[in-house]
């Protein structure tokens, strides 16, 4: 490795106990994680001056990232395009379907596009940008933006275009027209499966998101914010506050996060301990992976151990599968995460070499609630549940 986010951890890095980052730490942090995120960003940009929005996703895109292969519990329809709650403070608080196959756990929302629906969406902040199958942009006879295109996944090619979607919203809450990526995702679309990923790039625009696993409730501080218009940088955590609506009392622990936006993008990274490591690891949030995933190389190097278990990863255009490692004794900002099972395959052409991992929703949801403040650039989760 580059070491450009590698920093010597502190003796009692695994303590259970919570975490708040001193200003040394969020100053190395910060100066490590602008290197690599200012070179994403200028890349990014440049792409999207040379080739317009579809080279953009065929090398940020949601097509190549990893997926849940298990068959979660879906949301119900009873409410059709309803069931948003409108708070007194602004605030929106809209249901979710959170659902676990052995400690795989994936969170869902319905979304109405185009009038029809709802339509089962995986809110998956490791999406850059987001998606739906081609099947239901062609049953929705959305408007083409470009030719199809073929790009190329993990040992297979897919097909990806850009459709305008010009009238959508998530549990009756109005999102903003788009363009969004239609593709081919094997195993999606069909009845009883999702048919789309609500990725970063609108969540963000939101500023912050606040999940509650219980409660199977995602809250939202506001109405959704207009796009970049170019890359934009952050790293935290900063001084601005969580907006108030999203706190309801002191969490376990504040971590600062990089995030970089565009205009039709956003990713958000933070940085792991692995007991014993001399270096902390980026790894990217990623709701939409129902377990976490560890770079192979980083686990060789870490000697995680193998189990006797294989699991199946999927991309939007191949399934492969995989060993599980044992993670071991992990934290994040001096709060352990729970020792699990972590997927170890070589994430390739799905992220950039300094990204060494996803931190999913099975480790995020052992907390009572987990807050993603894309502007203040900050993580906060709530108690740990036992």
């Amino acid at each position: 490795m580059q070491g450009s986010h590698s920093q010597r951890p502190e003796a009692d890095e695994d303590q259970d106990r919570p975490g708040q980052e001193g200003p040394e730490e969020q100053r190395i942090k910060r100066r490590r994680h602008r290197r690599w995120l200012t070179g994403i960003a200028v890349g990014v940009g440049a792409v999207l001056i040379a080739g317009g929005l579809i080279q953009l996703e065929q090398t940020r895109s949601s097509s190549m990232r990893v997926l849940g292969d298990q068959k979660f519990a879906l949301p119900a329809e009873n409410s059709g395009c309803g069931g948003v709650i409108s708070l007194s403070g602004g605030a929106f608080v809209v249901p979710i379907k959170v659902s676990s196959v052995g400690s795989a756990v994936e969170a869902l929302v319905e979304l109405c596009l185009e009038g029809q629906g709802p339509f089962p969406f995986v809110v998956d902040t490791g999406a850059s940008s987001s998606a739906i199958v081609l099947s239901l942009a062609r049953h929705l006879h959305l408007s083409m933006l470009e030719l199809p295109q073929r790009y190329a996944g993990v040992g297979c090619t897919g097909t990806a275009q850009f459709e305008e979607l010009t009238a959508w919203s998530m549990a009756g809450l109005p999102l903003a027209g788009q363009a969004i990526t239609a593709q081919t995702i094997p195993g999606w679309g069909r009845q009883g499966e999702p048919v789309g990923l609500l990725g970063a790039d609108i969540l963000s625009r939101f500023g912050a998101v606040r999940f509650d696993f219980a409660a199977q409730t995602m809250t939202l501080p506001g109405t959704e914010g207009p796009a970049r218009n170019g890359p934009n940088l952050v790293t935290g955590p900063l001084a601005s506050p969580i907006p108030s609506d999203l706190i309801s009392g002191p969490p376990s622990s504040l971590s600062g996060l990089s995030v970089i936006e565009g205009p039709n993008y956003a990713v958000a990274t933070t940085t792991v301990h692995f007991r014993d490591a001399d270096r902390y690891e980026v790894f990217e949030l990623d709701t939409g992976a129902s377990r976490s995933v560890v770079r192979t190389s980083l686990a060789r190097k870490m000697g995680l151990v193998n189990t006797a278990f294989r699991t199946e990863i999927q991309t939007s255009c191949s399934k492969t599968t995989v060993p599980l490692v044992q993670s071991g004794p992990w934290s994040i900002n001096r709060v352990r995460l729970a020792p699990t099972m972590l997927r170890s395959t070589d994430l390739g052409q799905l992220r950039p070499a300094e990204i060494n991992g996803l931190l999913g929703l099975d480790e995020l949801s052992r907390f009572q609630y987990a807050i993603i403040d894309f502007t203040g650039a900050t993580l906060a989760l709530g108690p740990a549940l036992h």
